[in-house]
């Protein structure tokens, strides 16, 4: 069932017709449909009698000035996406030329820790109060798999109990972004926290359809929003200053961008060659090209001074040399 209330609006029957179709090709679909749904209620003050009018698509993807770019380009693309399927169903649409796109580039660079404020995070997390809903075992937990895994939090928190493979040491991480499932390997360390968190959260009492990280309020998992701003309260105690992800971060997510760096800088120092580092690196992150794992590294070379040559050379012929429009929140 939707989330989201059932469309009502003149294009109604169109908008849910191309979420049924996208969904049973695999696709998720749950941002797309909340903007349909954002579609729809706009629809109604607009004539559609003779289908998708160029004024509701203009005013859809009309830039506000709090978005970044990468919003209005999601929203360029859905509506292109539902007129091609009116037209394919025999209903007039008007289709917006993708230029309309406003082209401003955001001064964003993703924030790479160090690895003194890794170490720092590390300590204030394992040194949490035991408390009632056990945060003191929780996070130390966690942000090793976030930092020592490079896993996006929301894959993190979608782990089953059957997904942690503690002989060969690997996390199964499944229907994960581009509906990919992958195998991510872990460190003898990490399995140690592994093991801890499993013993004292799930004790003998679990079944492997369980979240391996349930939260203690119901059966579902920990909700990623409230993993974040508890983050930014371990951030607060390191002495490390949040500008917010307009201005760059640091955030959760971040611990992702400091792996992949990190990760490539250890390669680069034991004489791997990026023939071999680059797609190792992108098959483990889950990307879906060599640029989408390229592209912040090149971009935060600096943090690595050592790197920036190889990586200009490297990357030279694979990433242009542009200022970086989106925060790669979900890269």
């Amino acid at each position: 069932m939707s989330k989201y209330k059932t469309f009502t609006g003149p294009l109604a029957i169109y908008m849910q017709g191309l979420l049924e179709e996208k969904r049973k090709l695999g696709f998720k679909y749950g941002e797309q449909e909340r903007l349909l749904f954002v579609l729809d209620q706009m629809s109604k003050s607009f004539d559609c009698n003779n289908g998708l009018p160029k004024e509701l698509c203009m005013e859809f993807v009309k830039k506000d000035p709090n978005w970044h770019q990468a919003t209005q380009e999601t929203r360029v693309a859905l509506i292109r996406i539902l007129a091609e399927y009116m037209i394919r169903h025999d209903a007039h649409a008007y289709m917006l030329d993708s230029s309309i796109i406003t082209k401003k580039y955001e001064n964003f660079k993703p924030y790479i820790f160090t690895h003194d404020q890794i170490h720092d995070i590390f300590c204030v997390a394992d040194n949490i109060k035991p408390n009632a809903v056990n945060s003191h075992i929780f996070y130390p937990t966690i942000l090793r798999i976030q930092y020592g895994c490079g896993l996006r939090i929301s894959e993190t928190l979608g782990l089953k109990i059957k997904d942690v493979d503690f002989e060969n040491k690997v996390l199964h991480v499944r229907n994960a972004k581009n509906n990919k499932d992958r195998y991510v390997p872990f460190t003898d360390s990490i399995a140690e926290y592994l093991k801890w968190y499993l013993k004292k959260i799930h004790k003998s009492y679990y079944c492997e359809d369980d979240y391996f990280f349930k939260s203690n309020r119901g059966t579902g998992h920990y909700e990623k929003t409230a993993v974040n701003h508890y983050f930014h309260d371990i951030l607060f105690e390191c002495g490390i200053k949040s500008g917010g992800r307009k201005n760059g971060g640091p955030h959760l997510h971040n611990l992702r961008h400091t792996f992949c760096v990190h990760s490539m800088s250890n390669m680069f120092h034991k004489g791997i060659s990026h023939e071999v580092a680059l797609p190792l690196l992108m098959t483990y992150m889950g990307h879906s090209s060599l640029s989408e794992t390229g592209k912040y590294l090149k971009l935060t070379a600096e943090s690595f001074p050592d790197l920036v040559e190889q990586i200009n050379q490297m990357y030279n012929q694979i990433i242009p040399d542009l200022e970086v429009k989106t925060e790669y929140e979900d890269d």
